[in-house]
């Protein structure tokens, strides 16, 4: 089954005058919150998968619920630790919300399956050749209900295509010559990675300005950026144009590139993803072309969907998976999410306004707000 294709551009600065009147539903006995468990493979007190648990959170207190989160630190072994510490919650929670990281999904949706737990699984779905080996949600699952993912193939694309454009730009809109590119993936299995490096390859092949040089992988991480950068320029590598999977890797290259008196914005141009502080800041310093991203508010839009799982909402059980475009932001539009971003609250945005369930004549999803207006598109 295709995922349902759902837009996503945020007028954010329009939410932040918008009450956040919190709903309150309930799947059990009256009185007692549904118990949603959230097996995170990042940190829950910095980074990319701490935006996405506050924004979770801040939904989950708007409509209710008990949220219990288990952060696994990026840590393969850890996130398994998260997954049986899960499973062995007593009593069971009523909703599991699961990350294919590092492709572990399998095993915790066979045994939330064999459990009887439904689950959904977040940013990062099972892979096509988990799902043909195993089965679809809705489908081939009764307790795989759903899936939530970000167009990672459309982001790696635009990354690619901003470089051309920054390079394009400081040469004063004249035809820049064949850019040397160094692309840093974030890692070799987790389905956002492979997602957004395909996206790279289709820009590779329309844009023959871009000259790769050489694939690395930096593990997500700063410091593996800052010595793949680093090592690559110390052998004396070409290097115009870095794409980077994520705003921690540009970061990290951005600052071995500095030390090597290298110039980002002006003579090597940097793309990366996430909207973190740090990397919106170099966007608005002009060394980076942009931060794609927004795909964080994927905590709060799951908590949207099992929102309105519980009260029943029968698009869901036609429309299982459910894909979103991410945003980027450039030095063009950041003023427009400067406000929202900067200040990292989220308890402000009132995300109840996006549920079918809570709209009367609701029949598809759409994470978007006309900016200005403040009304659901």
């Amino acid at each position: 089954m295709k995922p349902l294709a759902v837009p996503f551009l945020l007028g954010l600065i329009a939410l932040l005058v918008m009450p956040a009147q919190a709903q309150v539903m309930n799947s059990g006995p009256a009185d007692t919150p549904p118990r949603i468990a959230f097996i995170n493979p990042g940190y829950g007190d910095r980074g990319f998968w701490k935006d996405v648990r506050d924004t979770m959170q801040a939904a989950a207190d708007q409509f209710g619920y008990e949220l219990i989160v288990f952060d696994s630190d990026r840590d393969s072994k850890k996130m398994i630790e998260s997954a049986q510490n899960v499973f062995a919650l007593d009593p069971a929670p009523d909703y599991i919300i699961a990350v294919n990281e590092h492709q572990q999904g399998t095993r915790i949706v066979l045994e939330a399956e064999e459990r009887g737990i439904p689950v959904a699984m977040l940013l990062n779905d099972l892979t096509d050749q988990q799902k043909k080996a195993h089965g679809y949600p809705g489908k081939d699952f009764e307790n795989w209900i759903l899936s939530l993912t970000p167009d990672n193939e459309r982001a790696g694309y635009d990354i690619a295509k901003s470089l051309i454009d920054g390079a394009r730009l400081e040469s004063e809109h004249q035809q820049p010559a064949p850019l040397c590119l160094i692309s840093i993936a974030g890692d070799r299995k987790t389905p956002a990675s492979l997602q957004r490096l395909q996206g790279l390859d289709h820009a590779l092949s329309r844009f023959p300005l871009l000259k790769e040089q050489r694939r690395l992988v930096a593990n997500w991480s700063y410091d593996e950026a800052y010595r793949q950068t680093e090592n690559w320029l110390n052998r004396g590598g070409c290097v115009d144009a870095i794409w980077a999977a994520n705003d921690d890797i540009a970061l990290g290259a951005i600052a071995a590139l500095e030390k090597a008196g290298r110039k980002p914005g002006k003579d090597v141009f940097v793309g990366g993803l996430n909207w973190s502080p740090d990397g919106l800041q170099k966007v608005a310093e002009g060394k980076m072309t942009m931060t794609h991203g927004g795909h964080f508010f994927a905590g709060a839009w799951v908590m949207v969907l099992l929102h309105d799982y519980i009260e029943g909402v029968e698009f869901l059980s036609n429309h299982p998976e459910i894909s979103f475009r991410m945003e980027a932001i450039t030095r063009d539009n950041i003023s427009y999410f400067a406000d929202v971003l900067d200040g990292r609250d989220w308890t402000h945005l009132n995300f109840g306004d996006f549920s079918i369930a809570n709209s009367p004549s609701g029949t598809d999803y759409s994470f978007m707000l006309h900016p200005g207006d403040g009304q659901p598109d």
